[in-house]
């Protein structure tokens, strides 16, 4: 195919960290720092009505539906094929030459399809060189889907991260910036160690931004062409960035005092701009984790005594739940009844001034009451070295240097006995929402992202595009198992277990909390059945414990998510014995978080099953119904000790499909709250 002649009036350039960067005038070039754009670019957020959204997904579907044909693994494959053939018997200094070319024809012409698809087959060759991995077709069309700004639907254990290459290349190859993001650090880290000699062979610079790293090192890293990191840092140094621009709300403004300080200071901002990312596990990110703003915060002097938080907290031992307040155990909400400010104001008279005040003794005895009856040590947060440690709830990993805000990290300080911190006071906040819509090109995969395929589309613009399995999917799932009682079922689970033990087969059980890793950790040693735990006390040495999972009667106890993203290899003679089993000891907040634990067994073609165990008297199940509605439960059991498996099925999903429709409701309004504060903020000329 011919070069694409351009003229100087079609072409800006300028010179920058030593780079030297081409400008087209054409649309899909429009993705890089330059001129046009300026130093720092990213979208502009638009302020459109509830109805101009709505014909805009309209066209956006229309126009997809018209090019789907284009998203099919055929199309993709047969012309990555073609390109290809010519590759094969290259010698490496005329391979050389080969990605010197496509790198300059994507500098000048942009991402054009051909070109995509050239480089597609010049970073597949170059991945079975340096690699020893060459991409399988399925991961060309899920390259392909997100090089196009989509999506990739791809089953767990399918390659992701050798599928994301694809399109991570081919865009750092044109100058565009590239942030691979996934969910925690050792995931960043571990890959871009290990696509290290592919970036290096195609002349880009690489490396991993995570926690701990100093500002200089930090700024190095994002100067290159590939950066991974994780959501939480990526979203932190951007809030960083937007703090030392401070008051410059207007582009030309922003760009402009972003070059003196720049002048003033060499890398004195950590990114490059919001241009290309590719979002691994796109749907925890983009969707489970979207309910809580991420803001960055001073510490301030200590607004309460350790003496007032204690006094709190007694004052809230003394009130009787719905009687003095009511609890929504759904909603995580407390509310004070009449009865029960009464009844604060009449304890209180003998105490200090600060008790005087209405509001205040509220506020204070609704936050004790919070931090007693809505958060648990080892499920929401664990006590370590005297300080208390939050728990991600999603990952089930320590969330290092968090707390929670308005008092209620010092409050649950007092509750366990440890140091009162400094409470903070927050210097910039944004949503998930907010932050990933400013990419100029937004693009991920998942293996479970169909189900809240909506919700991506509304808010980010993304369709999801489904790729078929390497090799045909073998998972078996059994039937899942609701018990009429918690003993019922922990006797059925370690009769499976020990069954499961002497064919030889290793298991991964699934927990919901460190609580419960370590409560099924008791059982199986009482029992003496050999195992591992994995869960926030032990996830330094995470990727070691799961990566053994698979080794012959291995037994590993581990809270939902942890080790994601790290495959399991199968021990010998395993696969011969049916592979991994996984059991779930409970329902997540969305199906898609059960399917995902579902998917650590039979990945890329090899056997394995999951199945359930739950009891009736689990929290979970005993919160979301009556009493009245346990016992109608019960009598369907009969003489049996499980209940029958559609009714079970329905008892299961009826709570959870409640939990993800108030969680659609909380994103939702997150995103109307951080709007109407922008909206006030920009008025004031500030950025968030």
């Amino acid at each position: 195919m011919s070069d694409t002649r351009l003229n100087a009036v079609d072409i800006a350039s300028y010179t920058a960290g030593g780079r030297y960067f081409l400008k087209s005038a054409r649309p899909e070039n429009k993705s890089r720092p330059g001129v046009l754009l300026g130093r720092y670019p990213q979208k502009k957020e638009t302020q459109n009505t509830d109805f101009e959204k709505l014909i805009a997904r309209w066209f956006s579907n229309t126009k997809f539906l018209f090019n789907r044909q284009k998203y099919n693994q055929n199309y993709i494959v047969s012309r990555v094929n073609y390109y290809e053939r010519d590759l094969k018997h290259l010698s490496e200094p005329d391979l050389t030459s080969q990605i010197a070319t496509i790198r300059e024809k994507l500098q000048r012409s942009g991402l054009q399809e051909q070109l995509i698809i050239h480089a597609f087959a010049t970073i597949r060759e170059v991945a079975g060189r340096t690699l020893g991995k060459r991409h399988f077709d399925p991961q060309l069309l899920g390259g392909w889907v997100m090089i196009n700004g989509m999506i990739a639907q791809m089953q767990t254990g399918e390659g992701k991260t050798l599928a994301a290459t694809l399109p991570a290349c081919t865009a750092a190859l044109a100058g565009i910036p590239v942030h691979v993001i996934t969910a925690n650090d050792y995931l960043a880290a571990r890959d871009a160690e290990l696509m290290q000699p592919l970036y290096q062979r195609l002349g880009l610079v690489a490396g991993s931004v995570i926690d701990g790293m100093e500002t200089d090192q930090r700024c190095k890293i994002y100067a290159g062409d590939i950066v991974h990191t994780t959501n939480k840092q990526i979203a932190f140094d951007y809030l960083r960035d937007r703090i030392e621009m401070a008051e410059d709300t207007k582009p030309f403004r922003f760009q402009f005092k972003q070059i003196q300080k720049e002048q003033q200071h060499p890398a004195h901002l950590f990114l490059r701009g919001l241009c290309f990312a590719i979002i691994d596990e796109a749907d925890s990110i983009l969707i489970d984790e979207a309910g809580t703003p991420l803001i960055i915060s001073k510490n301030l002097p200590a607004e309460e005594s350790e003496e007032t938080y204690v006094d709190a907290l007694h004052l809230a031992s003394t009130l009787i739940i719905n009687e003095h307040f009511t609890a929504n155990f759904d909603q995580r909400t407390l509310t004070l009844t009449e009865a029960g400010e009464n009844h604060l104001f009449e304890a209180t008279q003998a105490m200090a001034n600060l008790w005087q005040s209405k509001r205040r003794r509220n506020a204070l005895v609704t936050q004790a009451l919070t931090a007693q009856y809505l958060f648990t040590v080892n499920k929401h947060y664990m006590v370590r070295d005297d300080k208390i440690q939050i728990i991600d709830q999603l990952t089930g990993r320590v969330m290092e240097d968090r707390s929670w805000e308005q008092g209620l990290h010092q409050m649950i300080e007092a509750k366990e006995g440890c140091i009162i911190t400094c409470q903070r006071e927050p210097l910039a906040r944004i949503s998930y929402q907010r932050f990933f819509s400013r990419y100029l090109k937004l693009a991920g995969t998942s293996g479970t992202a169909k189900e809240v395929a909506a919700e991506l589309h509304s808010v980010y613009g993304l369709q999801v595009v489904d790729i078929p399995t390497h090799k045909p999917c073998q998972r078996k799932m059994l039937p899942e198992r609701l018990y009429l009682t918690a003993d019922a079922k922990w006797t059925a689970l370690i009769t499976r277990i020990e069954e499961l033990n002497q064919l030889g087969r290793p298991i991964l059980i699934g927990t919901s909390s460190v609580t419960e890793s370590e409560q099924i950790s008791e059982k199986l040693i009482e029992h003496q059945l050999i195992h591992q735990v994995l869960n926030a006390k032990q996830n330094k040495h995470e990727a070691e414990i799961i990566a053994q999972a698979g080794q012959i009667r291995n037994i590993t106890v581990a809270t939902n998510m942890a080790g994601r993203g790290t495959d399991i290899e199968l021990g010998t003679h395993v696969i011969e014995l049916g592979g991994l089993h996984v059991i779930a000891m409970s329902r997540n907040d969305a199906l898609r978080i059960d399917r995902q634990l579902y998917g650590r067994c039979a990945r890329q073609g090899d056997p394995g099953s999951a199945e359930t165990f739950i009891s009736l008297q689990d929290e979970r199940i005993a919160l979301a119904y009556p009493e009245s509605m346990l016992k109608i439960f019960a009598w369907f059991t009969g003489n049996e000790q499980t209940l029958p498996e559609i009714l079970a099925r329905i008892i299961l999903r009826w709570p959870q499909k409640k939990i993800e429709n108030q969680q659609v409701q909380l994103r939702d309004q997150l995103m109307k709250q951080d709007k109407q504060q922008d909206r006030i903020l920009a008025f004031s000329g500030r950025f968030e």
